[in-house]
């Protein structure tokens, strides 16, 4: 989706737009998890501008699958993505020096992540690269199925969820391996 900045008006200017589980799975990929897209998302924007400057606030939700990674069960994941914004003209003028210093710094407020400012180039804001950002910092690092996820065995790689195995899983303290000989055999 892309916004020229001149629609942009005083009472500011919404859009809205869906994206396909084929454009999801393509901003997901490479993501070393194995998130999938199982349906399309439906992004609303709102943006404001003062001057060259543009406050972006977009909220959507992205429906997901990922294998757990305890169990590698397939989950089904509803993730929640809201975001605000500042987005100012990138300056061709200035010293290399500055940019550097002027890169976005990331918090938490509330529910939304905020940035301090991401730049934008020309006269039009595409919005699915910032979407694209924005869905991958929401992603969870190690997704799981549910919270007491068991995993699977380490011996005979039975998922322990579904039952115990009765494999010996007791790892030996390598400290006390070299008395190991020492040991009386047990009656």
């Amino acid at each position: 989706m892309r916004v020229n900045i001149e629609e942009i008006k005083e009472g500011g200017l919404d859009r809205a737009w869906d994206l396909s589980p084929e454009q999801l799975d393509q901003m997901l990929e490479g993501d070393p998890n194995g998130y999938r897209a199982r349906a399309a998302a439906h992004v609303e924007a709102h943006l404001d501008r003062l001057s060259r400057r543009v406050f972006l606030r977009a909220r959507s939700r992205g429906q997901l699958s990922v294998p757990c990674g305890r169990c590698l069960q397939a989950t089904a994941l509803e993730l929640p993505i809201d975001f605000a914004l500042t987005l100012v003209p990138e300056d061709k003028d200035e010293p290399a020096g500055d940019q550097a210093e002027s890169r976005p710094r990331r918090r938490v407020a509330g529910s939304f992540a905020v940035a301090d400012e991401e730049t934008y180039a020309g006269r039009e804001i595409d919005l699915d690269p910032l979407v694209r950002e924005q869905l991958l910092l929401a992603l969870p690092p190690y997704p799981l199925c549910r919270e007491g996820c068991q995993g699977l065995c380490p011996v005979c790689g039975q998922n322990r969820n579904e039952r115990e195995c009765g494999c010996d899983t007791h790892v030996p303290d390598p400290r006390w391996a070299g008395l190991e000989k020492f040991r009386k055999p047990q009656r």
